[in-house]
């Protein structure tokens, strides 16, 4: 800046003089909200949107730089109705008018209700609210995986609740962006992560309050469909008690604020804690009352009792019994055996093979001699009868009449000749004496005289 000596007139250069305007704008128009049509839009590789709005009568060129635009839930395009919210200023290079954005939302909260409206529905009728297919949160989980942003309280509200009413529950953190563009990516990744350990019962899906924007990857519909997904039941834990998401319908059970969600996880907890101590109470008493009735039934019994000498001396008195009868039982054993053996000896002795021999040698002995006589006899009745029949035969036998001198002549056939006229001359004769035999020849006949 210097001044014209001429005419002692300030002079500024161009830079100046845009710098100065740039001032001037920012300073009164730093916080200004506009709305408008996008009828240019450009995502340069920088990761700057350059882009102008316009409406029916003027147009407006529009910067959103990199760190503003990476929380916006949507990409912008050519016809969109949008809300802005920035401060108009001058790029000073190039003396061009802009604004630079630092807020964008769809014009109207229609457009996001009804996204919402449409994926909601669209979901319904796929069956993804169905209660039929939520999964049953576990009574009394100790291993709990809560996904949430690292530097929110909202694990730190999780973490007081159950240190005070179940400190037994385990619960590990899982980092997740829960707010800006790419929050609905980190939270279905983490929602893999929890599934794909064995060490979990549940996951809590938790942020605090915000707005519909704040909230929105939890109505992204790859989100809803990873819970569905899920092996593990999943408690979505949102917003305020107010706030309803998408996220809300599909999990498994619905927490109205992540301090909630904690309180409902440890509730068996802190149920069971009293019912043991019902339970142990009830035990002392039936232990009480057993040990009483067992007091009673010893005291009884030990009344009862008696002395082990007398127990003992009673035993050895019935040990002698015993040994007396056993003995008595040995005796009379033996005299019945000794008895029987002798009437079985007396018995074989009667049967025995020697006094059968003995007794059928006698027999035989008289049944020979009666033999002996009888054959005795009837050879003297015998003898007499054939001395009968031989005095008879003699008497008529052909040797008596050799015997008083004749002979009997055969012919060589042994035929009895009767009648010399039967013989022939030269014919051979044998003769018979009482003593000896002859052969002889015929020489001839003789006349009879």
């Amino acid at each position: 800046m210097f001044q014209d000596p001429s005419n002692n007139q300030e002079i500024i250069s161009v830079s100046d003089i845009n710098n100065l305007a740039k001032g001037l704008l920012e300073k009164d128009l730093s916080n200004v909200w506009i709305q408008g049509e996008i009828s240019s839009f450009t995502a340069h590789g920088s990761g700057h949107w350059y882009f102008t709005i316009k409406d029916n009568k003027s147009s407006l060129s529009c910067v959103m730089f990199k760190f503003e635009n990476q929380n916006v839930l949507f990409d912008p395009k050519v016809g969109d109705e949008l809300i802005l919210n920035g401060n108009i200023s001058i790029y000073a290079p190039s003396g061009r008018y802009q604004f630079n954005v630092k807020h964008i939302e769809v014009f109207g909260e229609g457009a996001l209700l009804k996204a919402y409206e449409d994926l909601k529905k669209k979901l319904e009728n796929e069956g993804l609210f169905n209660q039929e297919s939520k999964k049953d949160i576990p009574s009394f989980p100790l291993s709990v995986a809560v996904i949430t942003s690292e530097t929110g309280a909202v694990f730190k509200d999780i973490i007081n609740v159950l240190k005070r009413r179940s400190p037994l529950i385990k619960l590990t953190l899982i980092k997740s962006k829960v707010q800006g563009k790419t929050a609905d990516k980190e939270i279905t990744q983490a929602i893999r992560q929890a599934n794909s350990s064995d060490s979990f019962d549940l996951i809590i899906l938790a942020r605090g309050g915000g707005s519909i924007e704040d909230l929105w990857c939890f109505n992204m519909e790859s989100v809803a469909r990873e819970i569905h997904k899920s092996n593990l039941p999943i408690i979505s834990a949102v917003g305020h008690e107010t706030d309803f998401t998408i996220a809300d319908f599909v999990s498994d059970l619905r927490a109205p604020t992540p301090s909630a969600a904690a309180e409902i996880i440890s509730q068996s907890h802190s149920n069971l804690l009293e019912e043991v101590k019902r339970h142990e109470e009830n035990l002392q008493r039936e232990i009480s009352k057993k040990l009483s009735l067992h007091k009673d039934d010893l005291d009884h019994k030990v009344a009862l009792l008696r002395h082990p000498g007398d127990k003992l001396r009673e035993t050895t008195q019935k040990i002698d019994n015993l040994e007396i009868r056993l003995k008595d039982l040995l005796i009379n054993t033996a005299l019945e055996k000794k008895n029987n053996l002798a009437g079985k000896i007396s018995a074989l002795k009667n049967s025995s093979l020697l006094t059968n021999i003995k007794s059928n040698q006698n027999q035989i002995k008289l049944t020979s001699i009666n033999l002996h006589n009888l054959i005795k006899g009837n050879i003297e009745q015998n003898k007499t009868f054939f001395l009968s029949k031989i005095s008879t035969l003699e008497a008529v036998s052909p040797l008596a009449v050799l015997a008083r001198g004749y002979s009997i002549i055969t012919n060589e056939e042994n035929k009895i000749i009767s009648s010399a006229e039967s013989l022939k001359k030269d014919q051979k004769i044998k003769a018979r004496f009482k003593e000896g035999k002859i052969l002889a020849k015929v020489l001839q006949q003789l006349d009879e005289d």
